[in-house]
């Protein structure tokens, strides 16, 4: 079975951080009242995967972007390396929301790695993206 196209990829990791975010905003929400203790790694997860989103969001548009006005097609490598890339960060840091505000062994440390991973996604995904497009663009200009 062949792998889906990076822009696939891309819809693919929107949805799960939209599917994600939707169930950590209901789990949190239903704990709130009297007798219910706030899970707080369940908010810092619903936050991180909003972000998550936002940055899934803008990967997207812009990979629809740049081949709806240039009709060039993208380097499927680096469009891999973007998607599985930016996933990998994305599962790393959902696992560092958990461990360091679950019972995990860090529980009181309020570390700011989750939200480097954050930083780490943008950082990673614009700039293989930009290395794709001049990649595709030098690539093109070779073939004339």
């Amino acid at each position: 079975m062949p792998l889906p196209s990076p822009k696939t990829l891309l819809r693919i990791l929107l949805n799960f951080c939209l599917v994600g975010t939707g169930i950590c905003a209901i789990a949190n929400a239903s704990r709130v009242g009297a007798g219910h203790g706030r899970v707080s790694w369940v908010h810092d997860l619903t936050i991180y995967l909003f972000f998550g989103l936002v940055a899934f969001a803008l990967f997207f548009f812009e990979y629809q972007l740049v081949q709806g006005l240039t009709k060039l097609d993208l380097n499927l490598a680096l469009g891999y390396l973007q998607s599985f890339g930016c996933l990998l960060l994305l599962l790393c840091g959902m696992w560092a929301v958990y461990y360091n505000d679950g019972p995990g062994a860090l529980q009181d440390s309020n570390s700011p790695f989750p939200y480097n991973m954050l930083l780490l996604i943008f950082v990673l995904g614009h700039v293989v993206f930009l290395t794709n497009v001049v990649w595709s663009y030098v690539r093109e200009a070779r073939a004339r």
